[in-house]
């Protein structure tokens, strides 16, 4: 006869719903943002810590930043760096592995560098690593139970499976928000294409529904880009459309957004700048383009138009940024050239 196999008692049922719970609530989380937060709520109210961290690799630096403090020197800790290797956080992202330390003075992993920075004293350490893979990209660290007590292993059991969903959650959200990315980008040049662009408008509208101010755009047209293609070849006007995007990327602020409106149109969307501001942001990109397209081979030259608003007529805006541009591009001498053809076209019936 089979052997009978023993009912899991309710403590471990408790225990079993109280994982699903806390898995369920970090997956379901779409943003990278949203997952972090999630699991640091679940991290504190199931361990009862006085500080706990999840720091974050930053692989080009061999660093670890401090992306996620909760609790005591919370604020003097978030945005410090360590690197890779240093702290006992440092050794569980190096090496892959989880740690548990009691008596941190004595173990050879620990520093007391944050603790002289912070005035905290470090009494119990435990740290998991969040992993893709093989490959190691963070780190959740808990420092000192409430309660007095030392971390068990049970706790590292615990924090471990934690760091499992997490490592799930951040995946599945960096490749939505990649596949987002992608989706919103310009394939040639790497700016916003249309949809990115409609999306950074609704970021400002919501932005300005709230807190107000001017918005200003400038737009960018590339002087006879089809002489470039014809004369030159697809390849090299691409490589023009790359170098002004560079270009434009270099010249605009932080909170700027640029995005491919045309074939060989960009624009730059400046949150936050009136007229005066928008001006000298002009000039600075003009200055710039103007650099770019004299070193450049061929070399290319590109017009701007400039336009600011206090209001949410985007579509204004930018009839108006265009506007500006055709003033600056066609020039006195250009206009008396069509200005009899624009009088036929009147005449024509044409003008509105």
């Amino acid at each position: 006869m089979p052997e009978k196999t023993s009912e899991p008692d309710m403590d471990d049922l408790i225990r079993l719903s109280v994982f699903s719970a806390i898995g369920t609530s970090i997956v379901a989380e779409r943003s990278i943002r949203g997952v972090l937060d999630r699991v640091m709520e679940h991290v504190g109210s199931f361990f009862g810590p006085l500080n706990w961290s999840l720091l974050l690799v930053d692989s080009a630096k061999g660093e670890l930043v401090f992306a996620r403090v909760v609790g005591r020197s919370a604020e003097a800790l978030t945005g410090q760096r360590v690197a890779i290797g240093q702290g006992v956080a440092g050794w569980v992202a190096q090496r892959g592995v989880s740690a548990i330390i009691e008596n941190p003075s004595e173990d050879s992993r620990w520093s007391d560098r944050l603790d002289h920075m912070t005035g905290f004293e470090t009494e119990s350490i435990i740290a998991v690593p969040l992993r893709s893979g093989d490959k190691v990209f963070g780190v959740i660290e808990l420092l000192n139970r409430l309660d007095g007590a030392r971390f068990s292993a049970y706790d590292m059991r615990v924090l471990s499976t934690i760091a499992d969903f997490a490592a799930i959650a951040v995946e599945k959200a960096y490749y939505l928000a990649e596949a987002r990315r992608v989706s919103e980008r310009d394939p040639l040049t790497g700016a916003l294409n249309r949809r990115g662009l409609d999306r950074a408008i609704d970021r400002e509208t919501a932005r300005r529904a709230r807190y107000g101010g001017d918005l200003s755009v400038v737009l960018a047209d590339i002087d006879s880009f089809k002489a470039v293609n014809d004369n030159f070849g697809h390849a090299t006007g691409d490589e023009v459309l790359r170098a002004v995007a560079r270009a434009l990327g270099g010249a605009m602020r932080g909170a700027d957004c640029l995005a491919r409106y045309g074939g060989d149109e960009f624009l730059v969307l400046m949150p936050a700048t009136g007229p005066e501001e928008a001006e000298i942001a002009r000039a600075r990109i003009e200055e710039v383009l103007k650099k770019a397209g004299e070193a450049h081979v061929p070399p290319f030259s590109v017009s701007l138009g400039v336009h600011s608003s206090g209001d949410d007529d985007f579509g204004e805006l930018f009839r108006e940024s265009d506007k500006d541009l055709y003033r600056r591009k066609v020039g006195p001498l250009a206009m008396g050239e069509n200005l009899l053809a624009a009088i036929d076209d009147e005449g024509n019936g044409d003008a509105r």
